[in-house]
């Protein structure tokens, strides 16, 4: 009897304790709790043991990249040779106003991982539930921060950019175990009301960059050639400002060659330089000689002697 007891209580300390070991799956981590308060997290994978009846474990994938919807709906996962499926309809929350007090709809992911077992299982009840309260908020926000055209085009990863940083300080603060890894604004559109004055306005706009990209091709064109003109006229300048400053130096030098002569000698240097001047003038000219009295004498004419004009 005292035998069968004995072998007895050997069994059922081993189910206990065998009721007691775990097992911890690569990219997992789980939390244990005594008596219901927290005692350690167990992070490395691997075979592990707990007391029995004492402790409580809590495993949670940390790992696994998780994803909130808005504005839509994922009805068909993506799977080798299939696209995603998504439905509009299912979800109320897209409508947003702008900055600029223009309504538009905004679809928009958020991708998260859990970052602290312990926060995540303790500290927040709902923690989906909660984290996509503070996203609709925080998106909403964003999008009232900037105008529509901010938001449609020009500055949507600034966008992304401060609703993920938005929703991690917001995380941190309620230590809520969450870590934000990705924001993306995945379709920004107009509601169908006015879809078609979007589309003027998007038509202008592609007619504006076409225009704008059109002058700025003519500059790129003229004003090369422009300059080209103007260095050329500039280089045809110069050479006509050297041309005349050496012209004018040897006019200087020549001046003042002629100056010393004429120091030296100035009845005889005036005399010379007037009958060179003669010699430059008179060629080829009709000659009278006046006297005194302001008659005109007469003389032999020479022209023609030398066998111009017939005479020998």
């Amino acid at each position: 009897m005292k035998r069968s007891m004995t072998l007895f209580l050997l069994i059922l300390i081993a189910v206990i304790a065998y009721n007691g070991v775990y097992t911890i799956e690569s990219g997992e981590e789980t939390v244990i709790t005594r008596f219901g308060e927290y005692a350690r997290t167990e992070t490395q994978a691997g075979l592990k043991w707990k007391i029995p009846l004492v402790e409580q474990k809590y495993t949670v994938n940390v790992a696994e990249v998780r994803r909130l919807e808005f504005g839509f709906t994922t009805t068909q996962d993506v799977s080798p040779g299939l696209l995603p499926s998504y439905d509009r309809s299912l979800s109320n929350d897209s409508l947003m106003l702008t900055g600029d007090e223009n309504l538009v709809n905004v679809e928009a992911i958020v991708q998260f991982r859990v970052s602290d077992s312990k926060d995540f299982l303790f500290n927040v009840d709902d923690q989906i539930g909660t984290l996509n309260t503070v996203a609709v908020s925080t998106i909403r926000r964003s999008v009232a921060n900037n105008v529509l055209d901010e938001v449609l085009t020009d500055n949507k990863v600034g966008i992304q950019q401060e609703i993920r940083d938005d929703l991690q300080g917001i995380c941190d603060s309620y230590e809520i175990g969450l870590q934000i890894t990705a924001v993306q604004l995945q379709d920004v559109y107009p509601p169908e009301e006015v879809d078609d004055a979007f589309k003027d306005i998007s038509r202008a706009k592609a007619d504006k960059e076409s225009k704008i990209n059109e002058a700025v091709s003519y500059e790129n064109k003229v004003i090369p050639d422009a300059r080209g003109e103007a260095s050329k006229l500039i280089s045809e300048a110069e050479a006509y400002k050297e041309d005349r400053i050496r012209r004018a130096n040897g006019d200087v030098a020549n001046f003042n060659a002629v100056y010393e002569k004429y120091i030296l000698g100035k009845t005889v240097t005036r005399t010379r330089l007037y009958i060179e001047t003669l010699e430059d003038v008179l060629p080829g000219k009709e000659i009278y000689i006046v006297g005194e009295d302001g008659n005109t004498l007469k003389f032999l004419p020479l022209q023609g002697v030398t066998g111009q004009g017939g005479v020998e």
